[in-house]
């Protein structure tokens, strides 16, 4: 007899016998989280109790070791094929990629193989598998994507040491979705209206004694908003930002910690010269260190804002300032590009300054500027 119980997620087989009309219980991790596959494991070991294959209460017994002597004999010799191990040899065999590719690569296999289970033999996982974790419908369209492409790399390895004869990722397709760019950029005007609202707000709570902290208070808002605008860095980008890479005297900054690992150089516009320079002697003009630290932040230690209070702060002025819903922070890097174009930057000068891998990302944005056209013709009767 056999049942399962479940602990912080996890799933466990627990048999139960009797010894002199007392019961017994043997309890085994199954490495799931998932019930159906608890629910097969459980099924298929009760019957091999039952049948006299397997004794559970046999001292020394393990589940585990039980399991990997049966993947030894379909033929794998000793070297196991449980996904947790596997992960590990995987992520050993990556050593020509940075720490920070490695970490993705650990976190994306490692969740799917927490959803799975961690002793699923490889050969075990199925379509339905993958597209379960990689597209659930609770995911960004982006994050599909960046799930499958870890998992493909994963499992290409597997066919290679000859742990598969095929990857299951190739049957997996993200849908296209289409991205609705507009809905998600504001324009030079809305980002100074958003910038009042803030000051505004602020003041008002700060009558009314609710700032009571550096975190309340929100003071690098303004200069944040300000650069994510006129510079279309992403937000990792800007929160990871250091003094030795913003030089004000020349008008530039050097951003390295970069998503596809170059770095590259970006004018400091006026804008954002004039609100960065009053930052920088707030901070007491310091030649190194996080330009964005914290609030909670200390001499000793240091440590950047966090990216999801970022976002979260500024779908809150953007609600005071009237902004449509569909606005985000990440937006604001669509917004550059698409000033930067109106502006009169070419193609190339805003695919470098936003650091797009491909010429095809930066056009996305140039019949946004041709829609500009459509309207200013309209307006002037040129178009009716």
């Amino acid at each position: 007899m056999a049942s399962l119980k479940k602990r912080n997620g996890f799933y466990s087989i627990v048999f139960k016998t009797h010894v002199d009309g007392k019961p017994i219980l043997k309890s085994f991790a199954l490495g799931t989280k998932r019930k159906q596959i608890a629910e097969q494991k459980k099924n298929k070991f009760e019957k091999l109790h039952e049948s006299g294959e397997i004794n559970p209460f046999e001292p020394g017994w393990n589940l585990k070791d039980y399991e990997q002597s049966l993947i030894i004999i379909e033929g794998a010799g000793d070297r196991s094929l449980y996904l947790s191990d596997l992960k590990e040899e995987f992520l050993d065999s990556k050593t020509n990629i940075t720490q920070k590719s490695k970490d993705a690569y650990d976190d994306v296999i490692g969740r799917f193989v927490e959803t799975v289970g961690e002793s699923l033999p490889i050969h075990r996982v199925t379509v339905k598998d993958l597209k379960e974790y990689c597209l659930n419908p609770d995911l960004a369209n982006a994050s599909k994507k960046n799930y499958l492409r870890h998992l493909k790399a994963f499992f290409n390895w597997a066919v290679k040491e000859e742990l598969i004869q095929k990857n299951p990722c190739n049957e997996v397709k993200v849908p296209k979705v289409k991205e609705n760019v507009v809905d998600k950029i504001i324009d030079e005007s809305q980002l100074k209206n958003m910038l009042s609202k803030f000051t505004e707000v602020q003041e008002k709570r700060r009558a009314k004694g609710e700032l009571k902290n550096a975190m309340a208070e929100k003071i690098w808002f303004r200069p944040l908003m300000t650069m994510a605008f006129y510079t279309g860095m992403r937000r990792k980008e800007i929160i990871n930002l250091d003094w030795s890479h913003v030089k004000l005297e020349e008008r530039f900054l050097r951003v390295t910690d970069t998503k596809n690992g170059q770095e590259r150089t970006v004018p400091i516009f006026d804008p954002l010269y004039n609100i960065l320079s009053i930052w920088h002697r707030y901070q007491g003009s310091p030649d190194h260190g996080l330009v964005f630290p914290h609030p909670r932040s200390t001499e000793k230690l240091k440590f950047p804002l966090l990216g999801n209070h970022i976002s979260k702060t500024f779908n809150a002025f953007a609600k005071e300032a009237g902004i449509k819903k569909t606005a985000n922070f990440h937006g604001l890097r669509h917004s550059c590009a698409t000033f930067l174009l109106r502006k009169g930057f070419n193609v190339i000068e805003v695919k470098n300054m936003l650091g797009h891998r491909s010429l095809e990302v930066t056009n996305r944005y140039v019949h946004l500027v041709a829609n500009d056209l459509i309207t200013t013709a309209s307006r002037t009767g040129l178009i009716k």
